[in-house]
Formats: C-alpha cells, sequence, structure tokens
C-alpha cells in the first residue's frame, strides 16, 4: 500500500511555511531508533545574517567526508581542527591514530572543508540531531544539505542532546545514552569527555540533559534518568572514585507517603572535584523532559509518572506539583515570557499551565500520544495579545494553536461547578488538584486536521527566527521557513 503524500507547505496565521531544506540522518545510522531530537544553538549576532560567497560555496558543494583521528577511552580528543605553526586552521587526515576496540566513539567524520566553515561559526547556528547510535553537528538552516560533523558510538544510543553556545569561539554540547554514560563535547577545540561511565554515579538511562542558563553554574548541565532522578553534573569534574550510592546519602527533603509524588534533595557527601554537583530524587518513573524557565530562576520538570513540577534550581527547592489528566507528560517547554507552560502527554492532549493556578485549558486535536510543543519565539506584543504554538504526535500531524487571556479566563460553557463553589488550592500531597474536562476550557486548532509532514510518527518540533524544524523517528529533519508577506519585503 503506497504511504499517502505529506505537504510541501502549510498556512499559518502569520503566513505561508514551505519546505526549504531536509536532512537526512539515516545513512549515517545503522541503528534504528525510538526518537529522533534535535537542538540548536542562535549565533552570537542577531538578525539577517548574508554569509560570504566563499561560505555559500562551500556549504552548497558537495560534500568530501575525512576521518577524524581520536585517542583515549574517558577523556580525550578527536579533533575537527588544529593549528599549525602558522596558526592556520586544517582537518586532520586519516592518517593518525585511529579508535581502539574498546573505544565508547567508533568513528567521527568531518566535511573537509570545515575549518573554513568555522572561521566563519560567528554567523552561523548550529544544530545538534541524534538517530539511533549517531549525532551529527551540521548548520542551521542546513544550507549545506549535508552534516558539517558525524560521530557514531559503541553499544549506546543517543537518548538526549543539548548545545550551548557560550560565546562565537565556543561551541559546546552535550549528549545522554540509554546505558547511562554522558558525552561531553566541544567541536571547535576538539575535546571530549565521558561523565557516569558504568554507572558510577546512576545506573538507569539517560532520558534528558540540559545545560544550566548562563550564572554562577554555567559550567554545570542536568540530566534525568529513567529511574525518576535528576542529577547535576559540572562538565569539568570527574566521576568519582567509586559508585555513588544516593540511597545512603542524607535527604534534606523527606519523601512523600506516595512514590509518585517523591521529591528529595540529597546533597553529596563530599562537594570536590567529583560530580555529582547535586541529586535530586524527583519521582519513580522516567523523567521525560527538562525546560527552563527564561527568567534563569526555575526549571520545570515533566515525567512518565504524569507530574510536571516546578523547581527553584538555585535554592533547589519544589516550588509547585500539577498532574495530568491521565498517564504520562512526554514534553515541555515555557512561553517566552515565563508565564504559562505547554506539556503534551500519552493522553494526546496539550495541556497549558499556569504558574500558580494549575491547568488552564487543554488543546484536543491529535488522536495518538504528543510527542513535542513548543511556542513561537516571539511573545505577544502591543498588536497581539494571544499566544501561538505548534504541537506533533504519533498521529503524524502538525497542529497550529493560538490562545489569548480572554479564552482561558472564559468559564467553559459545560461546567458542572455550582455558583460560588470552589476547588482548593491544593491536594493533601501538595499537588493542584485534577480538574474534569467539565470545569477546564477546550481549546480547537486552527486547522482541525492538521497538516502531515512526515511519513513517520513525529518525535521532535522546535522554532527559529522564521521558520519551523521538525524530525521523525526515520531520521529526516525538515525545516520550513514561513515566507515573506508583501507588507514585510516592502519594510525590510
Amino acid at each position: 500500500m503506497q504511504a499517502p503524500d505529506v505537504a510541501s507547505s502549510f498556512h499559518s496565521l502569520d503566513g505561508e511555511f514551505t519546505l526549504t531544506s531536509e536532512l537526512r540522518l539515516d545513512r549515517y545510522s545503522e541503528n534504528a531508533a525510538e526518537t529522533c531530537t534535535i537542538t540548536f544553538t542562535n549565533p552570537k549576532k542577531v538578525g539577517t545574517f548574508i554569509n560570504p560567497p566563499a561560505l555559500e560555496t562551500l556549504l552548497a558543494a558537495p560534500p568530501r567526508f575525512v576521518d577524524i583521528p581520536f585517542n583515549g577511552d574517558d577523556k580525550g580528543s578527536f579533533s575537527l581542527i588544529q593549528k599549525d605553526k602558522s596558526k592556520s586552521k586544517k582537518v586532520k587526515g586519516t592518517t593518525s591514530k585511529t579508535a581502539t576496540s574498546t573505544s565508547f566513539v567508533t568513528r567521527a567524520i568531518a566535511r573537509e572543508q570545515l575549518a573554513t566553515i568555522l572561521e566563519f561559526r560567528h554567523e552561523l547556528c548550529f544544530m545538534l540531531v541524534n538517530m539511533g547510535r549517531t549525532v551529527a553537528l551540521t548548520d542551521f538552516p542546513c544550507k549545506s544539505k549535508e552534516p558539517l560533523a558525524v560521530l557514531n558510538f559503541r553499544d549506546a544510543s543517543v537518548t538526549a542532546v543539548d548545545c550551548y553556545m557560550v560565546n562565537s569561539q565556543e561551541l559546546q554540547t552535550i549528549i545522554g545514552f540509554d546505558t547511562g554514560d554522558i558525552l561531553a563535547w566541544f567541536p571547535v577545540p576538539g575535546k571530549f569527555a565521558r561523565m557516569n561511565k558504568q554507572g558510577l554515579v546512576n545506573r538507569s538511562g539517560v532520558t534528558s540533559v540540559k545545560w544550566m542558563p548562563p550564572g554562577p553554574r554555567d559550567n554545570c548541565f542536568v540530566a534525568g534518568f529513567e529511574d525518576g532522578s535528576v542529577v547535576i553534573f559540572e562538565k569539568d569534574k570527574d566521576d568519582p572514585t567509586s559508585a555513588y550510592a544516593p540511597s545512603s546519602a542524607p535527604s534534606y527533603a523527606p519523601p512523600a507517603a506516595d512514590d509518585n509524588e517523591l521529591f528529595s534533595l540529597i546533597r553529596p557527601f563530599k562537594l570536590g572535584k567529583h560530580n555529582p554537583c547535586g541529586y535530586w530524587q524527583v519521582g519513580r518513573k522516567a523523567i521525560s523532559a527538562i525546560c527552563f524557565s527564561p527568567d534563569t530562576e526555575h526549571v520545570a520538570i515533566a515525567s512518565l509518572d504524569g507530574h510536571l513540577r516546578i523547581i527553584h534550581f538555585v535554592q533547589e527547592k519544589l516550588v509547585e506539583t500539577y498532574r495530568t489528566y491521565y498517564g504520562g507528560i512526554t514534553c515541555i517547554d515555557y512561553s517566552p515570557d515565563g508565564k504559562y507552560i505547554l506539556t503534551g502527554g500519552q493522553d494526546d492532549i496539550v495541556t497549558i499551565w499556569q504558574i500558580g493556578k494549575g491547568v488552564v485549558a487543554r488543546c484536543h486535536g491529535h488522536s495518538s500520544w504528543v510527542s513535542g510543543v513548543a511556542f513561537e519565539s516571539m511573545p505577544p506584543h502591543d498588536n497581539r495579545d494571544s499566544y501561538r504554538f505548534a504541537s506533533i504526535g504519533e498521529d503524524l500531524r502538525l497542529f497550529l494553536w493560538e490562545f489569548s487571556l480572554a479564552q482561558l479566563n472564559r468559564p467553559p460553557k459545560t461546567s458542572r461547578k455550582q455558583v460560588g463553589e470552589t476547588e482548593p488550592l491544593t491536594n493533601a500531597d501538595g499537588a493542584h488538584p485534577v480538574l474534569s474536562r467539565f470545569d477546564v476550557p477546550t481549546l480547537a486548532p486552527l486547522e482541525a486536521e492538521g497538516f502531515r509532514l512526515h511519513h513517520a510518527p513525529l518525535s521532535a518540533l522546535c522554532f527559529g527566527t522564521r521558520s519551523l524544524i521538525t524530525a521523525d523517528r526515520q531520521g529526516f529533519v525538515r525545516i520550513w521557513t514561513r515566507l515573506l508577506t508583501d507588507r514585510e519585503k516592502n519594510s525590510s
């Protein structure tokens, strides 16, 4: 049976989005993947970037890849570039030391012209994409049509990635694996460090990784695990000399009676040169997503136990706990102004939460699990008092949504509450109450049928400047660019 056709463009309230670029990662990976995730970092400068003609030519030219030598099992290098005496940059050849049979990284390849491309890295966005046992580094919006560099791993599937542009000269990435291993990779100097080797800190698989926002702990990142814990690592610290046993460490917040409501803060015995820097036991089921607030003070943690927890990460204190209608939460995103949080889950529903209030709306449209949610990057402004976002699901559909404060404050027509009747602020366990479908406003998508953009279930979604990026489980990444309207063309 022939697969249905997918769209090459779709319409939004701001204009038409059209497919402008596609990256195929399946040709670089021999293993199937449950998920294909994407993350990208904005360049140092803002605005519209015009690349020099030489760089445009390099990105458009057919790529020629070379093997990158690397050494070491835990800490070492697989340099993309090196400096010679004249300080010019060259890609290392294939004659140097190659991988040993015990290496965690089995192969690293890069474009032959990568050194020249990196000369203009201050004008480029970088995007990190993973599938199976493969991670690819590419420019954004994929003008080269092929990755800039590809890493392959031995006996470990990539489950989470994140990248962070420290400045115009330093890009650092973090990669999590189903084995529990974590690899910090710094492409420009060509260094890497392996952490949580053989489960010295946590023996379960990594489900989410996020760099901490700039500040006192900007050398740190958080990792969520399948056992419901969240661990804080510092990229420059080593693993503990012996297995870390959090069950025997002192707990500064007693767990609730129900394991699903568990939150305990476990401080490491020695705050020295070894990881971890912090250890939170958030629940007993897998952490599905981690998202820092725009004010950089709070972190939202979603779990497959169906709970959304807001934690003040500087004070390491649980602030709010919310619970879904049913099922686990699979994805999460903060609004640009930090007032709202989106979650998608196994109940096929996108839920809108307001900090301090709880659920304020449920969005119905998907017919299967929701796998990604994302707000538009721009918050409401003087000419628009509404929020816009997108969602994707395993039903292969992309839905676009919009909501305003008036819609959220409007009582549901089918509400069964009596006049004067109010819900308690929290339950005895500290979580906000779960409101029935009769007591929460319901939103419909802008397009009832949504848009089919891939042939496989969608697994990742994010907004760029005037663009939307989607990825599916087969390793296809597609970039959709919004066409300028006549008014925008005239104003520019």
